[in-house]
């Protein structure tokens, strides 16, 4: 009876443990996902078109291409970790968070701006300056 009630506590605690680590809002599922490079996650939060600089160039594209641009991103910049540096929100209401992306090739700066859209933060911006 022990025994049962020492594996009961240690499940337990484990689930609790990763509830904890639970990303908690969009911020901190789009880090979870850009620290690993998983586009697709990250593409979820998106909205209809999205601006996506790199290499000093910024264009706007449609959900679907603006996923596949990140993806070859990360084939090209392997991530290794990714850190939130700062939170914040403009006067009209946007949100956005600013990180550093550490990659295989250097590191970036990493700035991603969302917008509310029925009650859901869409990534309407997303910039990777390599430092």
């Amino acid at each position: 009876m022990k025994r049962a009630g020492k594996g009961f506590l240690l499940i337990l605690g484990l689930v609790l443990l990763n509830i904890a680590a639970a990303p908690t809002d969009e911020f901190d599922q789009i880090a979870a996902a850009m620290r690993i490079g998983d586009a697709k996650s990250i593409a979820i939060h998106f909205d209809h078109n999205v601006d996506i600089k790199t290499d000093d160039k910024s264009i706007t594209y449609s959900k679907n291409q603006a996923e596949l641009v990140l993806r070859e991103f990360f084939q090209h910049n392997t991530p290794r970790n990714f850190i939130i540096i700062h939170r914040g929100s403009s006067a009209k209401g946007a949100k956005y968070i600013i990180g550093t992306l550490e990659t295989a090739q250097g590191i970036y700066r990493s700035f991603v701006r969302v917008k509310e859209l029925d009650g859901k933060q869409l990534i309407e911006e997303m910039s990777f300056e390599k430092q």
